[in-house]
């Protein structure tokens, strides 16, 4: 789906904005290192990116005076993709349909004359976006509805819970960042191409200030006419640039962040980086002929180049991501299975296998993880007959852990076990004993030791026995800043002085499994 997306967008771009830069485009998300975690997640982030991806890159069309042609080729698809990212994605992609917005109601575009065009496109607005919205929304309430058992907007309780801080709740219980933690996260997912986007607005009004001046100097009709075409396209160029600052500057100002929250203007990070690519060579031979000096050209090769690089750079990050912190993944792997296909033994919900048959005599056997639970990647990796739970002794367990539902076949349906109200649940993120059980109830256990710390592990207990392979997770707070960046093999670590500190993940077993 991301892929059909992002070819989508680098398409409108190539038809609507430039060719140049549409390659500039896909060669900034092929290597960014953002995009090849965040185009695979099953997130809501993720998905809202991918619907943001249709709503930009109809948003890329530039507006006419004849509204039919208008609604249909710009209006419609980009307001119902930006409603849906809203409704069945996450509420906060709206900030990327303002400067959409914005556009409509104050660039009237080519064609005929219209006088109140403005009214139009105000009333398109409304009727279109009101339209789409009830029915995005109206279906996810439907279907959460009969789930939870009474009236649920997910979208709006949302936003009610971290923003207006319904049930005393608030995003900042779940952690807190300095206002410079996106562009440090920019930096390290998108490398270049992330300091190239910041450059575009800066950019983009250095080169508005060379065109007027270049303007007031043209003495031909022709010039003129030229001149006001560039400039009403580079007037355009703006609206396009708008999302991604926007979307950085609001989420800087929040006190609660996350890296994915930027995911849903990675594109639009690539996009600001090719304006800045675009508009480079125009401006530097602008500022030669300030200066009265000769300005030479190869400006498409340089911003080939350097997008080569950043996505050799990227690359790096890719692979650290998958050498480092893997181990989750494959660690899973080690519970013992009777899948007889020779396949990985995934869940039945991600491969449905219909030759794997449950273990124990269909009895659920207990995987506990403590400290490193958030490292669990998700039930998709869990064999039949095998069921997660969380244990304090295993240390660094706090705040409110996932909990279960109450069983099918404990309420009579899924619909009654979805819907129960539970007291076990609070909106403080505070601590519920019952979402973790002894160790001593655990049949597996998932534990990372790290031999440069001082925690508690299974490794030198008597009543635990390791079960398959160990695999290797970095260490980051004992590694050196660029080992953990970026890939570096262990040899050139060692010689360029940088530090690395491994720790394993093991998956255990109880010596006298619980009968």
């Amino acid at each position: 789906m991301s892929a059909l997306c992002e070819a989508v967008f680098v398409r409108s771009v190539a038809q609507h904005v430039d060719r140049r830069m549409a390659n500039y485009v896909w060669l900034g998300v092929f290597g960014m290192a953002g995009m090849f975690h965040a185009a695979h997640a099953v997130l809501p982030t993720s998905f809202a990116m991918c619907l943001c991806m249709l709503g930009s890159a109809a948003a890329m069309a530039p507006p006419v005076s004849d509204v039919k042609r208008h609604m249909r080729n710009r209006s419609v698809p980009a307001i119902g993709a930006f409603a849906l990212a809203v409704c069945a994605g996450w509420p906060y992609a709206g900030l990327v349909a303002v400067p959409f917005v914005l556009e409509e109601m104050l660039v009237k575009g080519s064609g005929a004359s219209t006088r109140n065009w403005r009214a139009q496109r105000l009333a398109m607005l409304v009727v279109v976006g009101v339209g789409a919205t009830v029915i995005a929304l109206g279906a996810m309430a439907v279907v959460d509805s009969w789930y939870y058992g009474r009236p649920v907007v997910a979208a709006w309780n949302q936003v009610a819970y971290n923003v207006l801080g319904q049930h005393n709740g608030s995003s900042t219980l779940y952690g807190t960042e300095p206002w410079y933690f996106y562009l440090k996260n920019g930096l390290l997912n998108a490398n270049l191409v992330m300091i190239l986007a910041l450059c575009a607005l800066p950019m983009w009004i250095l080169y508005y200030v060379a065109l007027k001046q270049t303007s007031r100097t043209t003495a031909s009709v022709a010039g003129e006419r030229a001149m006001r075409q560039l400039l009403d396209g580079h007037f355009l160029l703006l609206f396009r640039l708008l999302p991604f600052y926007l979307v950085l500057v609001v989420f800087s100002l929040q006190a609660h962040k996350e890296e994915r929250f930027l995911s849903i203007v990675y594109p639009h990070l690539s996009f600001c980086a090719s304006a800045a690519l675009s508009m480079a060579s125009p401006l530097r031979a602008w500022v030669c002929a300030q200066l009265g000096r000769r300005s030479r050209g190869g400006q498409s090769r340089a911003g080939f180049l350097v997008l080569a690089g950043a996505a050799c750079v990227g690359m790096l990050r890719m692979t650290a991501l998958v050498k480092y912190y893997g181990a989750p993944v494959r660690a899973f792997m080690e519970l013992p299975t009777s899948n007889i296909t020779g396949l990985l033994p995934l869940g039945p919900s991600i491969k449905g296998l219909r030759t794997e048959q449950p273990l124990h005599n269909d009895l659920d056997r207990v995987v506990c993880m403590g400290g490193a639970w958030y490292w669990f990647p998700s039930s998709y990796w869990l064999p039949r007959g095998y069921h997660l739970q969380f244990v304090r002794e295993l240390g660094g367990v706090d705040g409110h852990l996932p909990g279960d539902f109450v069983p099918a076949k404990a309420s009579g349906s899924v619909q009654k076990s979805t819907s129960v109200e539970r007291p076990d649940f609070n909106a403080r993120n505070e601590w519920e004993p019952s979402h973790a059980i002894e160790l001593s109830q655990c049949d597996y256990a998932v534990d990372i030791e790290y031999p440069m710390r001082e925690e508690p592990g299974l490794a030198r207990s008597s009543e635990w026995q390791q079960v398959g392979m160990c695999h290797s997770v970095l260490d980051p707070a004992n590694t050196s800043v660029l080992a953990r960046m970026v890939y570096v093999p262990h040899v050139l670590a060692w010689m360029a002085g940088q530090r690395q500190e491994w720790g394993q993940m093991c998956v255990y077993e109880r010596r006298n499994p619980i009968a």
